[in-house]
């Protein structure tokens, strides 16, 4: 995935740009995503919140509490309805870090998952990717903790 990342909405009322790379990608097979997106899964990458801006509209949040007990807030062009972002709400590191939908990227064909969580919730039909880490349900904590936290470490080194 290049170092800079950009996307927007579909009528492109809001545009956003991050300048790294994306610290997660993962694909989410639990049945609140699917309503969400009206597909078999979410895709979305999880970018540091302090490397992202917006331009343009603001995003209409919706907040739901999901199979996991956490709440999420789903971003969505209040214009055209298509979704941009996702913002957890109970998570240790949410004040950190962004989602951001795969399908609202400029090049979506950059898109690489890691891993994919809520797999006991995949359609039948779905076929997994071969290299990603699973998850039954929802990915245990240390699963994405470690990684961000070593992203976070690393970031701090570099400028030190």
């Amino acid at each position: 995935m290049a170092t800079e990342i950009t996307g927007g909405c579909a009528c492109g009322a809001i545009r956003y740009k991050c300048s790294e790379k994306p610290i997660a990608e993962l694909i989410c097979h639990c049945r609140d995503c699917q309503r969400a997106s009206g597909s078999a899964t979410s895709a979305v990458l999880l970018v540091a919140s302090d490397r992202l801006t917006f331009k343009g509209a603001q995003q209409t949040f919706h907040t739901v509490t999901t199979a996991s007990g956490n709440r999420l807030s789903r971003g969505f062009c209040p214009t055209c309805g298509s979704p941009v972002g996702q913002n957890p709400r109970d998570s240790l590191l949410c004040s950190k870090l962004q989602a951001i939908h795969a399908g609202s990227l400029d090049d979506p064909s950059t898109f690489s998952p890691t891993f994919e969580d809520w797999v006991s919730r995949a359609y039948s039909w779905h076929a997994f990717l071969p290299d990603t880490l699973k998850f039954e349900e929802k990915p245990t904590p240390d699963a994405f903790r470690d990684r961000v936290e070593a992203y976070f470490a690393a970031r701090q080194s570099v400028s030190v």
